[in-house]
């Protein structure tokens, strides 16, 4: 097989950060479930909602919104580091 065709096939299998950031932004939890880590993003979804809900742990809320955002940037970088790794151990 030829590089290009491989390294066209690596770049489908890896996650963009930035992706993660974005939709962790609108949706609270859904960089981490973009980034593989479905059941922390449903917990932290969750999470946010009912202390969203409560006022008196809004600003909770608002910690958890950011480090889920954070956990599902790292968690892609994370994902994306295994995918290249296991293409320089079959190759």
């Amino acid at each position: 097989m030829s590089d290009t065709i491989q390294q066209a096939r690596l770049q489908n299998k890896m996650k963009n950060p930035i992706v993660a950031l974005a939709l962790g932004f609108f949706i609270p939890g859904a960089a981490q479930m973009y980034s593989g880590s479905i059941m922390w993003g449903v917990i932290n979804l969750i999470l946010v909602i009912i202390f969203a809900i409560t006022i008196i742990a809004s600003p909770l809320a608002f910690i958890i919104w950011l480090v889920s955002m954070f956990l599902g940037y790292k968690g892609a970088k994370t994902f994306n580091d295994k995918v290249l790794d296991k293409a320089e151990s079959v190759m």
